[in-house]
């Protein structure tokens, strides 16, 4: 039988791909001078001309921790002694990659070379780490670099805490590889291609570009503290609908497309991924499994870094939580690993999605005391995120926090002294995203805020609890780096952030600004950037770059000097402005990291993305900055931004004029289910018809660019090409580019960017 919807998607395709490469091409004049400041500030190009910011501890003992430093010349590698206070290099630099350089056979130029992944192992004295497309190690104390060709799979597992192994998928499976004998033994025998050990499910993981691509699989796992055990998944996505990916140019040179098939759940589907938990034994190689019933995917997932078990310090204890489907009830487990006994301690439900961080997929504020048995909880139940004791019978002692502001992230519990260490927002006066440190007594007594300088910040604490790394900053402050002690107190200055290269270029950081909501009482927060040339006497068409969550905030409350989400969002700011726009960066209500009322305006309501405190506070910033011509307002965005995007466009067509909508998730019923069930609700009657981006078709007036990737398997296409559908349908004219061979990861390549930038230039 032919597949109707295969053809319906190649010649959509074909409709549109071939016209708009001409249209999107047409030619306009941009002084060189710009161009030159656009590539400047590409993200990947100035973040690495900012020196001595991007300061992460690597802890090796309660008193010891290395860090890499990247400088103007090179990258120097360092230990600091938290007892003696003391800083040295980690080994010599120079020697090091003298080494690098004769065992590659490759001249090194030390101030570009990358050095990728780097691990330390004080066992064994070794600095593992890959650079120029290999794998290597560094036997510090003979000065003897070799080539360790781990393979793929192998490199994408997870190291066992002593060091000695690596946990890895191979195909449907689990395998062990020993770091020592530096051979293979499988842990599990009997995963299958939908049944499987160890990953996560495609629904949450790139599985076509795995495919194409020839990469491994991500572990996802946890090992116990001593080793000898592991906490995993059997994964069953057995029954989950098949999805599709035409790839119509294979990079393998076939002239044929080839056809892609993977499993992606949508919301309301009775099959969704289901997550057995198990206990592997490496020693016995026995897999155990608990007696509860699986877990379905949640956001809470959608992330390779956490998981939601954990071990207790001796291992003899499995903590879990377990999320229903819809997000709306969290459970918290006890089992024993030796006979899978599990009992649920406590529980909590609501109208809407419960959370357990308001950080999307970190790891769950919670904390069990290892005297006593109390338990540490996370609840927004009266209003805002704050932490909670329970006793080991699930009977709630106290609420430990309370007032108008959040906890973030609960860091380090010292049970010795009877603290608790978090970073909480919105407390102290001023932005209300930064976040600072504070300590309180798990009975709610003697809160004590512990950094005081104004700006957000990264907290890393000894495995001790005797000190901590603070790194803080804002767009207008680069990082400083210190290491304090745990009533923080200045212990060491451990590096300043140099950014003289971006002020040679006359960079200056954007406005901090603040409005008022559609309220016209909650105050909100964003960014105003504009080009190193810029003249306050002249009239400047805006951009509003969006992503309306609703689980994050698209307005950097740090200085960017990494390569994160937020830090691209910014720099890509900056290049826009740098062709003659006013950029703005804002989020408005329904956006995570306030109150749980203002989180929830987004709940049910996906196609409110923010939009109308977007409309209201540019209208409010242009009242006080002049040069903003908001006759001519364009609007940017990808994956929900780009679904915000043409939201806006079709929403308020008589407000933006010009809009990008890049790879956007136009209709959840499409899909990831988790997604659409948390923030949307279960699918009920036609609840979901509101966020249909293709039922407001008929709205557009202005010019709007469609942008996707061919092999998107996050962000399925589909979606994109039924709003084109519909746009053809109402008889209106717009733009397209369908990028091949590129997934959900496309926005910060190149050819794309330009492709954005020039469509404002030209509309707008």
């Amino acid at each position: 039988m032919v597949n109707r919807s295969l053809l319906y998607f190649i010649l959509i395709c074909v409709l549109f791909f071939l016209p708009l490469c001409e249209a999107v091409d047409t030619q306009h004049s941009i002084p060189a001078p710009e161009i030159g400041m656009v590539e400047t500030f590409y993200p990947d190009s100035i973040v690495s001309h900012i020196y001595h910011a991007d300061i992460i501890p690597h802890w090796i003992g309660n008193d010891l921790f290395w860090y890499a430093d990247n400088g103007k010349e090179k990258t120097d590698y360092y230990l600091v002694n938290t007892t003696l206070i003391s800083k040295k290099h980690l080994f010599d630099t120079d020697r090091f990659l003298t080494e690098l350089g004769n065992a590659s056979g490759k001249r090194i130029d030390p101030a570009r070379i990358q050095i990728l992944n780097p691990s330390f192992s004080p066992e064994f004295g070794t600095f593992s780490f890959n650079a120029l497309g290999n794998d290597w190690s560094y036997d510090i104390s003979r000065y003897k670099v070799t080539a360790t060709n781990l393979s793929p799979a192998v490199k994408t597992g997870t190291h066992s805490p002593d060091g000695h192994y690596i946990a890895y998928v191979n195909g449907s499976n689990l395998w062990l590889y020993d770091v020592i004998t530096r051979t293979d033994t499988p842990l599990t025998t009997d995963g299958t291609t939908d049944y499987f050990y160890g990953k996560r499910s495609d629904t949450v993981s790139y599985p076509v570009t795995e495919a194409r691509l020839n990469e491994s699989p991500s572990s996802y796992l946890v090992w116990s503290p001593d080793s000898q055990k592991i906490r995993t998944f059997k994964v069953d996505q057995r029954n989950v609908r098949s999805s599709y990916l035409l790839q119509q140019a294979p990079e393998n040179g076939s002239l044929q497309p080839i056809l892609y098939s993977y499993r992606f759940a949508n919301p309301g589907d009775l099959s969704i991924p289901m997550y057995e938990p198990v206990v592997i034994d490496i020693k016995k190689k026995s897999v155990l499994r608990g007696h509860w019933k699986p877990q379905p995917e949640t956001s809470m997932m959608d992330t390779d870094q956490y998981i939601l078990q954990w071990w207790n310090k001796a291992g003899t204890e499995i903590y879990s939580l377990f999320i229903e489907r819809g997000e709306k009830t969290l459970r918290f487990l006890m089992e024993n690993p030796e006979t899978g006994e599990t009992i649920e301690v406590l529980n909590e439900t609501g109208p809407t999605y419960r959370e357990a961080n308001l950080n999307y997929a970190d790891i769950p504020n919670i904390a069990v005391l290892e005297k006593g048995g109390d338990i540490i909880w996370f609840s927004e139940r009266d209003g805002w995120g704050h932490l909670y004791r329970y006793g080991s019978n699930g009977v709630l002692k106290n609420q430990v926090t309370s007032g108008d502001w959040v906890v973030r992230k609960l860091i380090y519990v010292d049970e010795e002294n009877s603290y608790l260490y978090f970073t909480g927002s919105g407390k102290e006066a001023g932005n209300p995203y930064y976040q600072y440190l504070y300590r309180i007594h798990p009975d709610g007594t003697g809160l004590e805020l512990l950094t005081h300088e104004n700006g957000d910040r990264t907290i890393s604490f000894s495995p001790d609890g005797k000190t901590f790394v603070e790194s803080y900053s804002r767009v207008d402050l680069p990082p400083v780096t210190e290491l304090k002690s745990s009533d923080g107190k200045l212990l060491m200055n451990i590096a300043e952030a140099d950014i003289t290269y971006l002020e040679e270029k006359g960079w200056k950081p954007p406005d901090q600004v603040s409005f008022k909501a559609r309220d016209g009482i909650t105050e909100l927060s964003g960014l105003i950037f504009r080009s190193t040339n810029f003249n306050k006497d002249k009239k400047y068409p805006v951009v509003d770059i969006v992503y309306p969550g609703p689980y994050t905030i698209i307005t950097t409350t740090r200085f960017p000097a990494d390569l994160s989400w937020n830090s691209k969002i910014f720099w890509t700011s900056q290049m826009l402005a740098e062709l003659g726009f006013v950029v703005v960066n804002m989020d408005g209500l329904g956006t995570a990291y306030r109150s749980k009322a203002f989180h929830d305006v987004s709940y049910g309501h996906l196609s409110d993305c923010g939009l109308p405190d977007h409309i209201t506070g540019l209208k409010q910033l242009a009242s006080k900055n002049s040069f903003m011509d908001l006759s001519r307002v364009g609007i940017y965005g990808k994956s929900a931004g780009g679904f915000m995007a043409a939201q806006a466009m079709l929403s308020y067509p008589a407000f933006f004029k010009v809009g990008v909508a890049a790879s956007g998730n136009h209709d959840s019923r499409l899909y990831a289910s988790f997604w659409g069930e948390k923030y949307e609700g279960m699918p009920e009657w036609d609840n979901y018809r509101e966020q249909v981006t293709a039922y407001k078709a008929g709205n557009l007036s202005g010019d709007l660019l469609l942008l996707s990737g061919d092999m998107d398997d996050n962000v399925n296409p589909s979606m994109t090409m039924q709003l084109a559908d519909a746009l053809d349908k109402a008889n209106k004219t717009f733009d397209m580019f369908v990028f091949t061979n590129k997934n959900h990861d496309l926005n910060y390549d190149p050819d794309y960017l330009r492709k954005m930038m020039k469509y404002f230039v030209d509309n707008l």
